[in-house]
């Protein structure tokens, strides 16, 4: 295996890099001081080394290191990259003086020695990843006792199989150390020495391990004293008992600083395991899901059962806020789910000395059915259909289309409750909201749905009619300008507006002003007016149908009186 060193990888991945260095040239940064890490006029971070150089812009940074003369801090991914060794550690402390976070998971690690290195160079590191390295359980002769690191804050050994003792060792030489991580090692057994204890560690991952007896846990009570959160998520532990621990030793004092426990995946399935979390006299944040226990529950009973039986210190479960009122509903919940079960929790008869003895709600089918057979109108058609109650308004309109023969959005549809309007409670509902569900206006059977088109104004021509032609509520309204307009007439719209009819003009066989009268679009039905409608008219058709008269200014006249009145 050939050897290959931390500041050979370094400059594998930045130093003939093209784009990296596009990036640095472009940038308004310089890299003309001789300090070998130097912060431009933005205090933007950059290295000067001849080789390599770091530009990390202020807004990527990941953190804040607001104890730096920069407010630019440096992490550095050099995890898959073969790396054996650290290299000389007057050129790693250069280039690396401040970096603060540092990934060497999955590389070719084995000797303390090169961690010793590591650390001695790069004095402000405070993150260190050293998972999935294959490192020698002897470390008292590669790196001595006394010689210790202070700055390091979170260490990671995941999947490294390293001895719980070699753990010990390498703890005692980090004394300010407070989040740790040892999952996936298959630790079954938890083997620091009975003195060992670091009152620095507050955080701990030991998640994918072995451990089947939760005296092995309380260990960690003991090495850990001051712990605050704990991670022991998929490991073989079905409770929390502490019966072979000595009498003065329970969770209450081991673990009195315990704020957040997550057990996710364990083989917890007894209520009486779910009693003992009760123990512990801090806790606050609780996560457990993926047990047998609940298996055969619904999210919605898994969520309240176990708020209603963890204790009400309580303040979060599976990472949801528990407010006083989620707590008093879960409660009554809790003692109705329990009421006719032949096994009842301890936390039943609490909770029912708590709120007394409930009575069952009754039971009441509250299915919605999945589709209902209504009828549905549009104009004299009418077809009868089984619907799915499930689908919104806008699925709905736009299964009508191929019916109406319109797109959804030239037509309304209104619900009517056959039942309701028979009874003058309320008439049609229109069906507004595209995306509400149709179940949601309690659609009954042999209920049903009318549709009408929304109004539009269309142009019809011929040589000596023009016909304008309203649709409202799928009814048309047809009005006739016919005897009074000669085939001089003409209809003017605005340049590059062919399609708008505002501004027309008509001409008239009577006018004296030259074809110039105006008159403005009306609304549907205006003309149809009785107030306009001359004597010798009269409606043609079931549509509404209306002559222009041919004194078109005593028409303006008119209409324009009726809206000042």
């Amino acid at each position: 295996m050939s050897e290959k060193t931390l500041m050979d990888a370094i400059y594998d991945r930045y130093g003939d890099d093209s784009d990296y260095q596009d990036l640095v040239s472009n940038s308004s940064c310089s890299s003309a001081s001789t300090s070998p890490l130097t912060a431009d006029s933005n205090n933007n971070l950059i290295t000067s080394l001849p080789c390599v150089s770091f530009y990390i812009p202020e807004t990527y940074s990941s953190r804040k290191a607001h104890n730096l003369n920069i407010r630019t801090s440096i992490s550095l991914v050099m995890s898959s990259m073969g790396i054996t060794h650290i290299g000389e550690v007057d050129e790693l402390e250069a280039v690396c003086k401040d970096v603060l976070e540092l990934d060497l998971s999955r590389n070719e690690l084995t000797n303390w020695t090169e961690i010793r290195k590591l650390l001695s160079s790069i004095k402000k590191l405070r993150f260190l990843n050293l998972s999935l390295n294959k490192f020698l359980n002897d470390i008292e002769y590669q790196w001595p006792l006394l010689e210790t690191y202070s700055t390091l804050n979170t260490l990671i050994l995941n999947s490294c199989f390293l001895d719980l003792e070699v753990v010990e060792s390498v703890l005692k030489r980090l004394p300010n150390l407070n989040e740790l991580h040892l999952s996936s090692n298959n630790y079954a057994r938890v083997t620091f020495s009975n003195n060992f204890v670091k009152d620095s560690i507050k955080i701990l991952y030991f998640s994918n391990n072995m451990l089947a007896d939760w005296c092995e846990v309380c260990k960690f009570g003991q090495a850990f004293p001051y712990l605050e959160n704990l991670v022991l998520s998929e490991n073989n532990l079905k409770n929390f008992r502490t019966d072979s621990m000595t009498d003065s030793v329970d969770n209450c004092s081991l673990f009195k600083n315990l704020k957040i426990l997550i057990l996710n995946k364990l083989k917890i399935n007894d209520w009486h395991a779910i009693d003992q979390l009760r123990e512990f006299p801090q806790l606050k944040h609780v996560r457990i899901q993926n047990i047998p226990l609940l298996e055969s529950l619904t999210d919605e009973q898994k969520y309240y059962v176990l708020v209603a039986h963890l204790d009400e210190s309580i303040d979060s479960l599976n990472g949801s806020k528990i407010s006083n009122d989620d707590k008093e509903n879960c409660e009554r919940k809790y003692i109705r789910f329990f009421m006719d079960s032949n096994f009842k929790p301890n936390r039943y008869y609490e909770l029912e000395s708590k709120h007394g003895k409930l009575d069952r709600l009754a039971d009441v089918n509250m299915d919605i059915s999945k589709r209902v057979y209504v009828k549905i109108k549009y104009n004299d058609k009418q077809i009868y259909e089984r619907i799915d109650v499930r689908q919104t308004v806008g699925e709905f309109k736009k299964y009508l289309e191929k019916f109406v023969g319109h797109p959804a959005s030239r037509f309304k549809v209104f619900y009517i409750d056959i039942e309701a309007c028979s009874m003058a409670v309320y008439g049609p509902e229109e069906l507004k909201h595209t995306n509400r569900c149709l179940y949601s206006f309690n659609i009954r059977d042999n209920d049903e749905f009318e549709i009408d088109l929304k109004p539009v104004q269309v142009l019809h021509s011929t040589a000596s009619e023009y016909q304008f032609q309203y649709r409202h509520l799928g009814h048309l309204h047809h009005h006739h300008y016919n005897s009074h307009i000669n085939n001089n007439s003409y209809f003017q719209l605005p340049n590059g507006r062919p399609n708008r009819f505002k501004n027309r003009k008509i001409q008239s066989e009577n006018s004296n002003s030259n074809g110039n009268n105006l008159m403005k679009r009306s609304k549907p039905g205006l003309i149809n007016s009785s107030k306009y409608k001359s004597k010798e008219n009269s409606l043609k058709d079931s549509v509404c149908t209306a002559s222009l008269p041919a004194d078109l200014s005593a028409f303006n006249s008119m209409r324009e009186n009726e809206e000042i009145n």
